[in-house]
């Protein structure tokens, strides 16, 4: 509205857009206080987020070092672990050769003995053979005697 048209407005007129407009002010005064009480809500809610995050990140580096902590430990003992591992690996192989040449002594003194017991086994035919070509009794008791002996 220009200035021409508000002279020739009357007083009445002049008061009710006053009284509008003070109703509108205070419309929007309340919005604002409202928008106000709002803003501040949020930012309360914002700092109590913010403070929340901030101990969830603490609590995350404490975590994070403690978990660094135990991988180091881990690993640790995951190497004394291989290093033991590899020890009995060695010790396994040196008694795998150990009993690898004790069966080739006990096949040895298998062989040994089968052919002591074959040749004792020949002797006793051909002394059983003596004594029955023989044909006295006494004689084949001597003959056992000496056997035996």
């Amino acid at each position: 509205m220009t200035d021409k048209e508000l002279r020739r407005l009357r007083r009445q007129d002049l008061l009710q857009m006053l009284v509008t407009q003070s109703k509108e002010t205070a419309r929007l005064q309340a919005e604002l206080d409202e928008e106000k009480e709002e803003m501040s809500r949020l930012l309360e809610g914002y700092e109590r987020l913010k403070g929340k995050l901030n101990e969830k990140d603490d609590l995350i580096e404490k975590l994070k070092g403690r978990l660094d902590e135990k991988d180091h430990m881990i690993e640790e003992e995951r190497t004394g672990f291989q290093e033991t591992l590899e020890r009995l690996k060695a010790r396994l192989n040196e008694k795998d050769q150990l009993i690898e040449k004790l069966k080739g002594r006990l096949d040895h003194k298998d062989g040994e003995i089968r052919k002591h017991t074959e040749e004792i086994e020949r002797l006793r035919k051909d002394k059983w053979g003596e004594l029955k070509e023989s044909g006295s009794a006494r004689e084949m008791l001597l003959k056992l005697r000496t056997l035996f002996q």
